[in-house]
């Protein structure tokens, strides 16, 4: 079969302390400090078998996420960038769909022919995190496409419990590609929505909220806020590309913040002119740069009013706590898109087409012509990349 398929050398930067488990897996905790000389290219591989509680996907559609594009640039001394959990070599990407072809002696619930959406945190149930009901904070986690086969590929294996039907999705638009393309999409809707409303509880019908950045997790935020009721829906995004995807997914109000800092206009009282100074009650926090979002939060925030870091930061952020104490306000983290129903709760918001996230895609590409859809994804212009042996290849 085709496939992506990366490979790297484990060589542990100077220093570097190895866990136990790096250790005994060779698989790495913090990519960047172990993986060298990262290399990738479209091949043939051997076609997967299932075993036990697996199944063989004939994969129907996968998206490119940022990290995809990440974990290949290197920094001047030839490591990956990427600082996430990793395991080379490996067929990469972790959003996707497809279609049961195969089964394992030990599935059940699943047939031949059903189309299924893969969860990407394949937690072990078993650690403490695990028996908390804490699936993404997993101790033993596996992901496809970090530390086992991903879904770059004519074919994938997966177990069978990580699997979630996409008979609605079909049922509701009529056609099995509509069902592959929103199927490869409910991993970052998922991301999106354990942030806004698993860990940060989301808003009252009526309530402001402000997202930042309208990248793929961005957009889903939007969507999602924009049909559970919010009231005043912002975006601040630097590019107008994005402006634009963030006002398709149902942002009312749409920033360039960079534009605004160079006229000396400040965001926050921006936002609370928008809201007749009731201020904000839900701020999604989707790119990382929490030292330029923060400040904002800060000056907008409403009595109860909530912080969701989504966006993973890069170094220490410096936070005025005050208004949170005084707005008896919170931060909380999220990481992950397992459990609590996220999966079913995201595929019924889509088989009722009460989202739909088509409208972040900007590209789709042949597995063939996937390099040029990671430079695609990595530009911080486009949307969502998807790619699928169906589309066309590129002359």
């Amino acid at each position: 079969m085709r496939a992506f398929y990366v490979e790297a050398d484990f060589e542990p930067k100077p220093g570097y302390k190895l866990s136990e488990r790096e250790a005994s897996t060779r698989r790495s905790a913090r990519g960047n400090s172990i993986w060298k000389n990262i290399r990738a290219s479209v091949t043939d591989r051997p076609e997967p078998k299932p075993k036990g509680d697996e199944v063989l996907l004939k994969v129907g559609a996968a998206g490119i996420c940022g990290t995809d594009a990440h974990l290949l640039r290197k920094d001047e001394d030839g490591y990956t960038k990427y600082d996430g959990h990793s395991k080379y070599p490996i067929i990469t990407g972790h959003e996707f769909a497809g279609e049961v072809i195969g089964l394992g002696p030990e599935v059940k619930n699943l047939k031949i022919g059903d189309l299924v959406s893969v969860e990407s945190m394949n937690w072990c149930g078993e650690c403490d995190a695990c028996r908390m009901g804490m699936f993404n904070q997993c101790k033993n986690l596996e992901e496809p496409g970090l530390t086992f086969d991903g879904g770059f590929a004519e074919y994938a294996v997966v177990r069978a419990k990580y699997c979630y039907l996409l008979n609605d999705i079909v049922n509701f638009y009529g056609d099995k590609m509509t069902a592959f393309e929103l199927g490869s999409m409910i991993e970052p809707v998922g991301v999106a929505y354990n942030g806004l409303f698993v860990r940060g509880g989301g808003i009252r019908p009526g309530g402001h909220v402000v997202v930042f950045g309208a990248g793929p997790i961005g957009l889903a935020a939007i969507s999602l806020m924009k049909t559970s009721g919010a009231a005043k829906l912002v975006c601040f995004e630097t590019t107008e590309e994005r402006r634009q995807l963030a006002k398709n997914c149902g942002a009312d109000h749409v920033y360039d913040p960079v534009a605004m800092s160079k006229k000396g206009i400040d965001p926050s009282e921006v936002l609370m002119d928008l809201t007749n100074g009731r201020g904000i009650g839900l701020f999604a926090e989707c790119t990382g740069a929490t030292n330029a979002t923060y400040p904002v939060m800060a000056g907008a925030l409403a009595i109860g009013g909530k912080t969701v870091q989504i966006g993973h930061s890069l170094g220490k952020t410096n936070i005025d706590l005050y208004p949170y104490m005084f707005n008896a306000g919170s931060i909380s983290g999220s990481n992950g898109q397992s459990g609590q129903g996220i999966y079913t709760d995201v595929i019924a918001l889509m088989a009722s087409g009460r989202i739909d996230m088509r409208k972040m895609v900007t590209g789709r590409m042949h597995l063939e012509d996937i390099e040029e859809g990671l430079a695609q994804a990595g530009n911080r212009v486009s949307g969502k990349i998807l790619v699928s042996m169906v589309y066309p290849r590129k002359k």
